[in-house]
């Protein structure tokens, strides 16, 4: 008792630390808000890490209604630093906010910038409290806005304190804090708390107008805290017989419609029936996490695969979760016209669809991972999430003609792209649409700022080289102006990687059938360095790298003392070579394509891929190889990054360093 009271007094001493310190950069006024009122909240930032730093904005979380939810601030500017007018929601117990600017963010350390509420004689309300600590609980922490910094989270023993005032001022807060309490107690008491746990279990079953929600928390409380899996599954019946369309239902549907996917059509029939999906969207359970998802995209692809209808695509898209919609463009859309299965005007009505609909759902929030986001910070969320279908829609356009379009929607996923994750295709696109549409000095910028970062096609080096001629009457020096451009920082860490990456490993030879004619004799290669490249016209990536593999040519063309052998491996169709001819052609590529030969084992096409995987212990492709003057395989690399002129740069600086050695 003594050690609680020490707590409690430790406890009260730091929320009026709390206070005292948020007048000195944050205050709420009135300084006692009631639910409902109309609150300022003025935020200086003169001794903040965003301290000189402006325009500042500033989100809201709110607990109300034992539930969170986040909102903008409209910050404006003030002699008094920055500030914002906000209505309290009715039910709102406690308000937190963060601060941001310039790409900082500021939670208030381990004070925090949170204000509980209170009532017209200014007293606490219902619910702040448990609030408090649920905010900065550590246990529970994945489980709540990330609203404060590590430094203010608190340990179970004191979290649960916390919940002691709640229920002593407030008993009726008991039934919504259960799960959470219960959570503490286990926490701090181990198997001690059992039995108090139990006895909350029992009052919560016993409450007359008992809700779905609450006795989702008992089950989960049996089958997580008491460790009961027979318990839990004992509820879960219970909770199926009181609420047969309710959420515990749901998700024993959702399981099941994962595991019988020869009965999922039907099964997804009645489904939508019982459980409209509009009224579920917001739902957060583990089954709906881990299985509605997959369900959703197999409904969704089984007729596209089975009777190529793309119609089924109309019904989905409008309540598609957004995992799901970015999906569905990658799945449904680009990879079918990757892989030339479906034509671009076919297929962009349904691409314009999802299009359509992620920018609808990013001006509205839905499903569980919108809560702890305010509208604008889910409009970002979503947004970026849809870059990539933004560039899939704008390729897709400029394939049909429709540039401007296409260019309108190039810009949207160039404001929301990730730079880190963004290849030379993407900078391409983006240069001739905006040449296309008259904007030649805007796509000249694009060709130089995608130089500095190693990520541009052979045609935007085209671009450049023109422009360069133009300027300076001449050729001549162009070759340093384009290496003098790129980030010699980046390109020191890449060459330091390749040469850390060096290896030397004996392999046997090949003689393979070129497709110009003749054969090509590994073992008649020895004084050259020789590059391989293993490949297949079904490997979008492979395909992708191509181009940059041609440069590499083109940089070599008149040395002797180095050959390319591109190595066509795993094709399965009958009529394989003559693809592979008919793409070689369309590409108008200069490259000596090798045909690999039928394994022994398998009488699959890859006996010399296999042979080298086998020996080197890699698997994918497209892969990479380049091989010493002694016929020692001296560097390796699996996948292609995206960039032509990086990788063009990786094989260059290989050869020259085994070129050095020799």
């Amino acid at each position: 008792m003594r050690k609680n009271l020490m707590i409690a007094a430790t406890v009260i001493l730091l929320l009026m630390s709390t206070y005292v310190s948020a007048q000195k950069g944050f205050r709420v006024s009135p300084q006692y808000p009631n639910a409902g009122d109309t609150v300022t909240i003025t935020y200086n930032p003169d001794s903040t890490i965003l301290k000189g730093l402006a325009p500042v904005t500033g989100t809201i979380y709110l607990f109300a209604g034992f539930k969170w939810e986040a909102d903008d601030l409209n910050m404006q500017m003030t002699d008094s630093g920055w500030a914002a007018r906000y209505i309290l929601p009715a039910d709102a117990r406690l308000l937190v906010c963060d601060f941001s600017a310039a790409g900082k963010t500021d939670k208030g350390g381990k004070m925090t910038y949170a204000w509980m509420l209170s009532g017209d004689d200014h007293k606490i309300l219902p619910g702040a409290f448990a609030g408090w600590a649920f905010l900065r609980a550590r246990s529970i922490h994945q489980r709540i806005p990330d609203a404060v910094d590590t430094i203010a989270l608190i340990n179970d023993e004191l979290a649960l304190q916390w919940m002691i005032w709640e229920t002593r001022d407030h008993p009726e807060s008991a039934r919504k804090i259960f799960y959470n309490a219960c959570t503490f107690m286990k926490n701090h008491y181990g198997r001690r708390a059992d039995s108090t746990i139990k006895e909350q279990i029992k009052y919560i079953t016993s409450l007359p107008d008992v809700t779905e929600e609450e006795l989702i928390s008992v089950s989960r409380a049996y089958h997580d805290l008491l460790y009961s899996k027979t318990s839990a599954d004992s509820m879960n019946n219970i909770i199926i017989q009181k609420f047969p369309t309710g959420i515990t239902a749901r998700d024993k549907w959702i399981y099941r419609m994962f595991r019988e996917s020869d009965k999922r059509d039907s099964l997804w029939e009645h489904f939508v029936q019982l459980f409209p999906l509009k009224k579920f969207s917001n739902v957060d359970t583990e089954i709906d996490q881990m299985y509605y998802q997959k369900v959703y995209k197999a409904v969704a692809y089984t007729p596209i695969i089975k009777r190529n209808d793309y119609s089924v695509m109309y019904e989905m898209i409008p309540d598609a979760p957004l995992i799901c919609l970015t999906e569905f463009h990658r799945q449904v859309i680009m990879n079918p016209f990757e892989h030339n299965t479906v034509k671009p005007d076919s297929i962009l009505p349904y691409s314009l669809a999802i299009v359509d609909q992620l920018e609808k759902l990013s001006g509205k929030k839905q499903g569980a991972e919108s809560q702890f986001l305010s509208p604008s910070a889910w409009k970002l969320h979503v947004l970026q999430y849809s870059s990539p279908a933004f560039f899939g829609h704008a390729l897709l356009l400029h394939m049909t003609g429709d540039d401007k379009r296409a260019l309108a929607y190039m810009e949207k996923a160039n404001t929301y792209h990730d730079p880190e994750r963004v290849g030379a295709e993407f900078n391409g696109l983006y240069t001739t649409l905006l040449e296309k549409n008259g904007k030649h000095a805007e796509a000249i910028q694009v060709v130089e700022n995608s130089v500095r970062e190693n990520k541009v096609t052979p045609e935007m080096i085209a671009m450049l080289k023109k422009e360069y001629v133009t300027k300076h009457k001449s050729e001549a020096g162009f070759e340093a102006y384009f290496n003098n451009m790129k980030n010699p920082d980046q390109l020191k860490a890449q060459q330091e990687h390749l040469k850390s990456a060096l290896i030397r490993q004996a392999i046997p030879s090949f003689k393979l059938e070129q497709m110009k004619g003749g054969y090509a004799d590994l073992a008649k290669q020895k004084g050259k360095i020789v590059v391989l490249d293993f490949w297949a016209t079904w490997c979008g990536p492979c395909k992708a790298a191509l181009p940059g593999m041609q440069m590499a040519v083109d940089k070599y063309k008149n040395d002797d003392k180095v050959a390319f052998y591109f190595i066509a491996t795993q094709e399965t169709k009958p009529n394989y070579r003559e693809e592979l001819k008919a793409y070689i052609k369309e590409k108008n590529y200069n490259i000596n394509v090798l045909y690999d030969a039928p394994s022994k084992k398998t009488g699959h096409l890859d006996d010399t891929y296999s042979k080298y995987a086998e020996l080197m212990h890699f698997s994918g492709i497209p892969q990479k190889m380049i091989i010493d003057g002694n016929g020692m395989v001296r560097w390796i690399s699996t996948g292609y990054m995206g960039s032509p002129s990086a990788l063009v740069d990786e094989i260059s600086y290989v050869v020259e360093l085994l070129k050095k050695e020799n």
